[in-house]
């Protein structure tokens, strides 16, 4: 439950939040700020389900509302909660409560998982013991101390010349609460958790960065020093899909984007992503996506933004 101090900062936010995106005008929906890693997110009205890669990050959602599907999972959050993804991940999002009046509100912060485990190492922390697979993403509610950082980090931006020092200081501080907080190894699992966390990250890296090359599970294990059965299972434990169909919801969601851009042939893209065959890449495209890839990319043309996963 939300007590009076949270209340209070969730409304300072807003009306940072509603400042910054308003002098950004009406027509911005995600604004880059001078902070690279940090972004500020607005959406008028509910929003069509999107899908896409979630990258590391925490998103805290100031004002609406917002579900997101993992795998079978659906996590439902508003004002107060954070999203934290400790791994890339496929997942479809959508914004489900927001107006022109109140908009849908939201803070991301991109995180490099090296930056975490060189934080924890060099921070010395004592971490929580948690479960031994904690899942990939959790939705988490953010406690007083952690929505103060929040505050003092928008308000950061209205003074360019402390940004690089205390930017810096800000988003390790809010990183020391993040794995420190309760769902914590989600975000520190990869700096913490061992060979075999580590070795989870790898190979979800090594499927993102080859995607369009054929996969051997044998050949992957072997690459992350994992045997196969294990590997299998605790990419399941962590993604909620095999490296198999983690493999093919990334080729899908690259495809997906590359019809996007316009004046592509559905058959040169699925040969892009690595298909062989055009036909199964417009059945398994069409079954993701509801609609075959030329029809669907039209059809998203034509929508509002959709929300961010």
């Amino acid at each position: 439950m939300t007590n009076d101090s949270e209340l209070t900062l969730l409304g300072q936010l807003r009306g940072l939040v509603d400042k910054a995106m308003r002098g950004a005008g009406a027509g911005v929906l995600d604004l880059a700020t001078d902070l690279p890693w940090l972004w500020l997110v607005r959406r008028p009205a509910p929003t069509p389900a999107g899908r896409g890669i979630l990258s590391p990050s925490v998103c805290l959602l100031v004002q609406g509302e917002k579900e997101m599907f993992v795998g079978q999972r659906v996590l439902r959050y508003g004002p107060g909660c954070y999203v934290q993804a400790g791994v890339a991940m496929p997942v479809s999002g959508q914004v489900t409560c927001a107006s022109a009046a109140a908009p849908y509100y939201g803070i991301r912060v991109d995180i490099d998982p090296k930056e975490v485990a060189a934080f924890v190492l060099e921070m010395r922390l004592q971490l929580p013991v948690e479960e031994a697979d904690p899942p990939a993403i959790t939705v988490e509610r953010a406690d007083e101390a952690m929505l103060e950082v929040f505050v003092r980090l928008v308000r950061l931006l209205d003074r360019p010349r402390d940004l690089p020092v205390l930017g810096r200081l800000l988003k390790q501080e809010l990183l020391y609460h993040l794995v420190t907080a309760p769902g914590g190894a989600t975000m520190s699992r990869g700096a913490v958790g061992g060979q075999r966390e580590r070795a989870v990250g790898e190979a979800i890296h090594w499927i993102r960065t080859h995607y369009n090359e054929p996969l051997s599970i044998d050949a992957l294990a072997r690459t992350v020093h994992m045997s196969p059965s294990v590997l299998h299972r605790r990419f399941k434990a962590a993604t909620v899909m095999s490296p198999l169909q983690y493999q093919k919801q990334v080729r899908l969601l690259e495809a997906r984007k590359m019809l996007m851009s316009g004046d592509v042939e559905a058959a040169s893209v699925a040969y892009e992503v690595g298909y062989e065959s055009p036909s199964q890449f417009s059945r398994e495209y069409r079954r993701l996506f509801g609609a075959p890839p030329l029809k669907d990319a039209e059809q998203l043309r034509r929508q509002p933004a959709a929300a961010q996963p």
